[in-house]
């Protein structure tokens, strides 16, 4: 059941993620920038309604989409007055489910930018005519690919699925987010106590965000005269940053000024990205096409090197498997495998969604999402992992 929705919902270029249990939901919504909530009624334990109240509680502007058992006028109604944005009885077609999550996410997005009134009267809203008599309302649809058949068998079986706690919870948001800052060379990307460091390699300055209800929120900015900062890492308490005019990395306390504690040669002539994993930092030249895994030694001695699969890297990021590190020149991102010492290398297009016609500055990894700036681009975009289409090497 959840492939069939998620499936229709990728098509639309949404992100879609499940979870199993209202706990889990509930937890999710505290936590993570969802745009949209998309319920089943009827669950065992805690139900659809429990759920409801409760999300309403923690993000009451959350929008939230009940599904309804065939013919479920009351719980329709119920759903509505506890502040359900709309409700889909069971079965429904690929069209219906697609047209009212779009509906949900526009009005929310109308609100947030201030144009709810205008735009909904005009989209949303039945007009009335000069006579006073009711039209219909007039809804903007982009043309529907052919066959896309109906899958009203298969979630006419929801509720089964639902009573056995098969994940009955969606939420979506758009496949690419994009985030404006005042960066408008952004050079490198790094998170740290859930703020994002961000450098400007032109205005000579480093500032940070904080990620609040979808929206970053400017924190500090901190004025390096005299540095080119072409990559940045926040590790422990300190902040790294490297700078290919004068080919060195340095090492800076995080008091007010960013005061600079030490600095080292770089390890090639380009120092073009910087990643710090709690153990070692690693750094990135765009020259020598090389990664340099670094002890946090007084010299940051370097202890390992491999090439880097992408022409001029210009981020990194590891997790327990996969070594992942982006191109500036080619737009692809490239993984590797840690174990088996860089071996095993997979190459990866951005979306479709994705079409920024300049070069990448900056990237990382955060919470199964990449984070990609682009040059001369004063945004940060967001891209699902599971969004990247694996390509050729």
């Amino acid at each position: 059941m959840i492939w069939a929705i998620t499936n229709v919902l990728l098509s639309e270029n949404h992100s879609v993620v499940s979870v199993n249990s209202g706990e889990e939901a509930l937890e999710k919504v505290e936590k993570v920038p969802v745009d949209l909530v998309l319920l089943d009624f009827r669950l065992p334990g805690m139900d659809g309604v429990q759920i409801l109240e409760k999300i309403k509680q923690i993000r009451p502007e959350l929008p939230v989409i009940m599904v309804t058992g065939y013919g479920g006028v009351e719980e329709a109604v119920q759903s509505i007055k506890l502040g359900a944005a709309h409700y889909i009885p069971k079965p429904f077609d690929n069209d219906h489910l697609i047209e009212t999550v779009n509906k949900s996410l526009n009005v929310t997005r109308f609100k947030k930018e201030g144009i709810f009134e205008k735009r909904l009267m005009e989209k949303i809203v039945p007009d009335k005519s000069d006579h006073g008599k009711d039209v219909q309302p007039r809804i903007v649809r982009q043309p529907r690919p052919p066959g896309k058949g109906s899958f009203a068998a298969v979630l006419s079986s929801l509720g089964v699925l639902a009573a056995l706690g098969a994940g009955t919870f969606w939420y979506l948001s758009p496949a690419v987010r994009e985030y404006a800052v005042s960066a408008a060379s952004v050079s490198g990307i790094s998170w740290g106590n859930d703020r994002v460091w961000v450098s400007d390699w032109l205005s000579e300055n480093i500032q940070t965000y904080q990620l609040r209800d979808s929206k970053m929120e400017f924190g500090a900015k901190f004025k390096l005269k005299g540095f080119h900062v072409t990559g940045l890492a926040r590790g422990g308490e300190f902040l790294y940053t490297c700078d290919s005019w004068k080919k060195k990395i340095y090492k800076h306390d995080l008091d007010t000024s960013l005061t600079v504690l030490a600095s080292y040669d770089s390890p090639g002539p380009n120092p073009s990205g910087l990643y710090y994993d709690d153990n070692y930092l690693w750094s990135c030249d765009g020259t020598t096409r090389m990664i340099y895994r670094h002890s946090l030694d007084a010299d940051l001695t370097v202890v390992e090197s491999f090439p880097s699969q992408g022409v001029f890297p210009v981020g990194l990021y590891h997790d327990d498997r996969d070594f992942w590190s982006a191109s500036a020149v080619e737009k692809k991102v490239y993984t590797n495998l840690m174990d088996q010492r860089f071996a095993g290398g997979r190459t990866f297009s951005l979306p479709e969604t994705l079409d920024v016609p300049q070069q990448i500055s900056a990237f990382t990894v955060r919470n199964g999402t990449a984070w990609i700036a682009f040059e001369g681009v004063g945004k940060l975009y967001r891209v699902s992992l599971s969004r990247l289409k694996e390509t050729p090497p």
